[in-house]
């Protein structure tokens, strides 16, 4: 296959349906990076139902700060301005992530950082061999870095020192994922590949090959991966053998994260539409059309399913039926290419540029949040 640079496609990408949102492989990378919590997967709630007392966001561009979610007051910023020599982190596109007492971030300079949760200060630091777009994955035994030159790295999440690598062929925009020993890993050649997560070896006897390019953070539900990309199709591939299984596709890319719930996929295209698909055999139940393309994740908070387009318009739905909850549509009047993240019955959003903004899901008030 043809090797797509994203500095071509994203500037096509720019030009067209992001028109002014100053993508990556510009010659200013803006980044995008959703906010993040040690417990994302239950909602920032632990299982003894307490809500993490930091939650960490990209607050301007090329930084990321740690957040008391009390009040929103800002615990650290990391880069400081004052290091020596100074860091360019240039931007932030991956979503950080946190394991233990421990951020791991990536960064469009190619420099992936290992911070204190508590003081983020740096551990250690490892540079990659391009800029990092996808965001990362985690486990007690290895940290897990693609870079846009198709290299996945595993990492020592002890002193950052590589462990394995992996050569994809082709860059890679979305965060691996990791379960039960297997790491997912898109790329834009198209093809998806499942790896031992120890050694990097493969695990299916050949990778899924799609038409074009996967850009889709793959998402993993009831044994079937999900991943989507530049053919403007949603593809789903058996976990175990790499075969594909139904396959549904638009008049346009599927580029934001899907959210499988209750036996339903929610995926959003840069269509404009959200739409809402039966797991087991593709069928479209129905669709919501908001006003701008979807790059942002669905989330379910409470009993509403939240999606968020380009313009910053937050859209409350009933997730069985399709409809709007609310009497009409959050305007932020922002961009908004991040996934939101719930905060128990409130939902986190993280505009480019580094504003927030807290999401009631229930009525569909909001307000900016101030960092102090």
């Amino acid at each position: 296959m043809t090797r797509t640079r994203p500095h071509l496609v994203l500037a096509l990408l720019g030009l067209t349906m992001l028109a002014a949102v100053g993508c990556v492989g510009m010659s200013k990378p803006e980044g995008w990076a959703g906010p993040a919590c040690r417990d994302a997967d239950t909602n920032c709630v632990s299982s003894e139902g307490v809500a993490d007392d930091l939650v960490l966001a990209s607050t301007d561009k090329g930084e990321l700060s740690a957040l008391k979610v009390e009040d929103f007051s800002k615990v650290w910023t990391f880069p400081t301005g004052e290091e020596d020599p100074k860091i360019e982190l240039e931007a932030i596109y991956g979503t950080a992530v946190i394991m233990d007492d421990t951020v791991y971030l990536g960064a469009y300079s190619g420099d992936v950082y290992a911070l204190g949760l508590k003081d983020g200060d740096v551990r250690w630091r490892f540079e990659a061999d391009g800029p990092i777009i996808a965001g990362l994955a985690a486990s007690e035994k290895a940290v897990y870095v693609a870079s846009d030159e198709g290299s996945l790295y595993a990492l020592d999440p002890k002193d950052g020192s590589e462990k394995k690598r992996f050569e994809a062929g082709d860059s890679i925009w979305a965060a691996p994922r990791l379960a039960d020993g297997v790491l997912y890993v898109a790329s834009v050649n198209g093809r998806l590949y499942a790896l031992d997560a120890e050694t990097l070896d493969s695990v299916w006897d050949a990778p899924f090959e799609a038409d074009q390019g996967l850009i889709s953070d793959p998402v993993l539900a009831g044994g079937t991966v999900l991943v989507g990309g530049f053919d403007r199709t949603l593809h789903t591939v058996d976990a175990d053998t790499g075969k594909e299984g139904w396959s549904f596709k638009t008049d346009n890319w599927f580029w934001g994260r899907p959210l499988v719930a209750n036996g339903t996929v929610y995926a959003p295209n840069l269509d404009g539409r959200l739409y809402a698909l039966d797991a087991e055999t593709g069928e479209r139940s129905w669709s919501f059309e908001a006003e701008e393309p979807l790059r942002s994740a669905p989330v379910i908070a409470g009993e509403v399913l939240l999606i968020v387009d380009r313009g910053g318009n937050v859209y409350g739905l009933d997730a069985e039926a399709g409809t709007l909850k609310w009497s009409a549509a959050a305007a932020l009047e922002k961009t908004v290419l991040s996934n939101p993240l719930v905060l128990g019955e409130e939902v986190l959003v993280s505009a480019q540029g580094g504003d927030l903004f807290r999401v009631d899901a229930t009525a569909g008030g909001f307000v900016e949040v101030a960092t102090p």
